[in-house]
């Protein structure tokens, strides 16, 4: 019995005697005699009457007619779709589709519940169910006559449906997975039963639709920034600091700074690839701005004929000597018709050094170029640029709530009233892309419903109210739109999330033909047939033709943190092969970096010092020394107890993990582990709860992946191979020794410790805090502080959280985030104290005080001092 799904249709067919049911006689008397004719004194309206009923027999007979009609020009619609009549009966009819044809069948029905020609008290109601169908007979070509139980659904949702609405069965897989939109449930009773069915939304009814309402998003102007606008216009030759964290709108000032100025020419500088390659975001900021000016025809600088070799060699990646770049910048941004040459430099944190010492060279007080560099609120100034002094420091904050609003109104091209622009705008924290973001979630999860020129929530539900719930210290130390993009990305298509993936993992900024030369292997589609979803959802655009580019760095952030551990090398080692491929020979910088990240020493080792060599031949003696040290350590390094990377594997995996998993999946409960030796061996017993300790191998077995070594030295192997040590005892004993070793910044022993502790299934949090610090300590920031955070949201005892916040203060310090830090920190101590911890209040109290002083707030810290010194003289609870 095949599944079919059944759309049954339901409509208003009225009689040709609407006063009688009975064909043959009319209604008896008292005693069965015929009714004797009124009299004439009741015939007072007797014309009237027979004129009314003459009327309705008309329209009885014209409704006959209408529906006949409407009937049958729905059936050759069905037809023309590929579905049979499977049923038909006085006032309903039903068609069946295969199960592959559910948008046949969705649109099929919108079709007959949105037919504007027929009023709506007279429009079909519609019924969709999905099962097995048992084949009965046929009666026509495209009439195959069946039976089941989903034509019984599909009959009782048409009934109990008002005219023009479409019930949707809540088990049709097509719902629960989300494919088809719906507007709430609808009840009624059929016969003796109760039917619920979800109503489709015939204006929008497929996830598809819905999903091309980002693309009508508007670009506002920007809303809020004019005094900053205004101070920024400092004078030539000098340098200006916007400090803004992501999704303040930082890049966006720069570009209306740059519009607002209209300075004789200007250059956008910002970050490209993994930020390795000397001279590589003033080559592609150069190659960009030329091809701008021949594509708007501008005239192009005239450079002297000593200075065009030199621009040639910038362009090829080849190099050349930083004075010789800052004589470039200096004549490409050379004053025009009074008006000064404009500089601005994007995310100038992560712009490589020998870009900017170009751009130090090139600003020359009273003369040059103005210069505008974006930072974060907590980043330090880049080295290069401290010879500067700024002329003006601007911070960007949240916006102002009627600037939020404002912002959603124009986003949504004043499609939605006052009271919905409130609303959304409450709904996300006040900064600008948090704000789109947000929208963007709304609209792509069905919550906000764009139809025409009208923009409401789908449901009344949908938008109302404040965030459920407080939001936490990480959460506030996160950028402010990361939340709404993970919610975004959820909904996002495979295919489409692992091109994202692979342009993110390159840097945020690519080429076609490099996302294209990742991605093979891995089952995703190329860019050509995914660019117009991905640039319609607003999730790239295009700097150039050829390339794309990430909308944010938030966006960049959030799809590297969605990769799971273990497919992460995977990716670089892939990189690493598409940079060496479509790179110059200083691009082997960035390639030798992928290289690194996925363990591949000997390549790292390779690429560095090839690249360092073409940095000294071009005088770029910074460059040239930090790369070739970077191959000695990559060589130095070198270790053969390292397992050498597969090279079967240098194609990133198959994307098929949801992006919600960001971490390593939880170690199921059990009484006592495998052991160790077992389980590296496919197919071998889990250990049983009587099972002795000694079935743990000595540390030394081959079959353990551990470094080879004598076993005395071996901190593990003193551990595993006691005898008489319990479960319990193991796990202490494991955890004293990977505190010991982290006092000792013994990072090796520390993971194989930390592993081991994973395995005994306790003191959980306790190694996701020290994985969190390995990751640290191997310079894997946002990876050490993504396990800390979710260190720090677990549920878990107050005195637990306590510590857990506090460890994630303490990276949110050494990441350089001192306000996350400092509300991480507080939250600890808040719940050292619920938890009468004293030793747990002063520690908390310790980090305060060095928090402080670090930040120069000496008075601070010297009340934080105080307090940890009463913490600690507190007599025990």
């Amino acid at each position: 019995m095949p599944e079919r799904i059944v759309v049954s249709f339901r409509g208003t067919a009225a009689l040709s005697q609407p006063d009688s049911t009975d064909a043959v006689a009319p209604w008896p008397g008292r005693r069965g005699a015929a009714r004797a004719p009124a009299p004439p004194s009741r015939q007072k309206g007797a014309a009237r009457a027979a004129g009314g009923a003459a009327r309705a027999t008309g329209g009885a007979a014209r409704g006959e007619e209408s529906y006949l009609a409407r009937a049958l020009a729905l059936k050759k619609r069905a037809e023309a779709l590929g579905a049979t009549l499977c049923a038909w009966s006085a006032q309903t009819f039903s068609f069946e589709f295969t199960p592959d044809d559910v948008e046949e069948a969705v649109l099929l029905a919108a079709l007959a519940a949105e037919d504007a020609s027929v009023h709506p008290d007279a429009r079909f109601a519609v019924g969709i169910a999905r099962g097995e169908m048992t084949y009965v007979g046929e009666a026509g070509r495209f009439t195959a006559l069946s039976w089941g139980q989903p034509l019984l659904v599909a009959v009782m949702l048409a009934r109990v449906a008002l005219p023009g609405d479409v019930l949707l069965d809540p088990a049709l897989p097509a719902v629960l997975s989300g494919e088809l939109m719906t507007l709430g449930a609808h009840r009624g009773i059929d016969g003796a039963r109760r039917v619920r069915g979800l109503r489709l939304d015939a204006q929008q009814p497929l996830r598809r639709q819905v999903a091309e309402s980002v693309a009508r998003l508007c670009k506002p102007p920007l809303i809020g920034r004019d005094a900053e606008l205004a101070e920024l216009a400092v004078p030539p030759g000098s340098l200006a600091i916007v400090r803004a964290e992501p999704g303040a709108g930082g890049t966006r000032l720069l570009l209306e700074l740059e519009r607002l100025l209209a300075p004789s020419r200007s250059l956008f500088v910002a970050p490209i690839g993994a930020s390795r390659e000397p001279f590589g975001a003033l080559r592609r900021a150069l190659a960009r701005a030329a091809l701008r000016a021949e594509k708007s025809r501008a005239r192009a600088p005239v450079l002297p004929d000593r200075l065009k070799p030199a621009l040639a060699r910038l362009l090829a990646g080849e190099g050349v000597e930083p004075r010789i770049a800052a004589e470039v910048l200096a004549v490409w941004l050379a004053p025009s018709d009074v008006r000064v040459g404009l500089l601005a430099v994007d995310d100038a944190s992560e712009v490589d050094a020998a870009s900017l010492d170009a751009i130090a060279l090139a600003l020359s007080p009273g003369g040059g170029p103005r210069a505008v560099a974006r930072l974060g609120r907590s980043d330090p100034l880049p080295a290069p640029l401290t010879a500067l002094t700024p002329a003006a420091t601007v911070t960007l904050g949240p916006l102002p709530a009627p600037g939020a609003q404002d912002l959603v109104r124009r986003l949504l091209d004043g499609c939605i009233d006052e009271a919905g622009a409130r609303r959304w705008a409450a709904r996300a924290p006040a900064f600008p892309l948090a704000v789109r973001e947000l929208l963007c979630e709304a609209l792509e999860s069905g919550a906000l419903r764009w139809i025409g020129r009208s923009v409401g929530p789908r449901r009344r539900s949908a938008g109302r109210g404040r965030p459920p719930r407080t939001m936490t210290g990480a959460e506030l130390a996160a950028p402010p739109a990361l939340r709404s993009i993970e919610g975004r990305l959820r909904l996002l298509a495979i295919g489409q999330r692992t091109v994202l993936t692979a342009l993110a993992t390159l840097g945020g900024d690519a080429s076609d033909a490099a996302i294209d030369a990742l991605c093979d292997g891995t089952g995703a589609p190329k860019v050509a047939a995914v660019q117009a979803a991905l640039l319609g959802a607003g999730w790239v655009f295009r700097p150039e033709p050829g390339w794309l580019r990430l909308s944010s760095r938030t966006l960049r952030d959030a799809l590297l943190a969605g990769v799971p551990p273990g497919e992460r090398a995977a990716w670089h080692l892939a990189a690493a092969r598409v940079v060496e491929d479509h790179a110059s020979v200083l691009g082997l910088a960035d390639a030798a970096w992928h290289a690194a990240k996925a363990g591949d020493r000997r390549s790292a080792a390779d690429l560095a010092g090839r690249a360092g060599r073409a940095a000294g031949d071009a005088l770029l003696e910074g460059a040239a020394a930090e790369l070739l040290a970077f191959a000695d350590e990559q060589e130095t390094a070198r270790d053969h107890r390292d397992e050498a990377p597969d090279s079967s594997s240098s194609q990133p995996p198959t994307h098929r993990t949801p992006i919600e998993v960001v971490g390593d999946a939880p170690e199921p409960q059990r009484a006592a582990p495998a052991p160790v030796g077992e389980r590296s061996r496919p197919g071998a017993p889990a250990a049983q709860p009587d099972d002795p300790p000694t079935d743990f191998p000595d540390a030394t077995s081959p079959d353990v992946g551990l470094p080879c070594g004598d076993a005395s030295d071996d901190l593990l192997a003193k551990t595993t191979e006691s005898p008489v040590m319990s479960m319990n005892d193991i796990a202490l004993r494991l955890a004293e020794l990977a505190k010991q070793a982290l006092v000792q910044g013994d990072l090796r022993t520390l993971e194989r410790l930390v592993g081991e502790l994973r395995r005994t299934g306790e003191h959980l949090d306790l190694a996701e805090r020290m994985t969190g610090l390995i990751s640290l300590g191997r310079g894997a920031k946002e990876e050490a502080l993504r396990r800390f955070r979710i260190a720090a949201e677990a549920d878990a005892s107050p005195s637990q959280r306590a510590r857990a916040l506090l460890a994630y203060g303490v990276a949110l310090a050494a990441a350089g985030r001192t306000e996350g830090a400092l509300l991480e920190a507080l939250s600890a101590l808040a719940r050292a104290r619920e938890a009468e911890d004293a030793h747990g209040e002063q520690a908390c109290a310790q980090f305060l005080a060095q928090l402080a002083a670090a930040t120069g707030h000496e008075e601070a810290a010297r009340a934080w001092a105080q307090v940890a010194r009463l913490a600690g003289a507190a007599p025990p609870s």
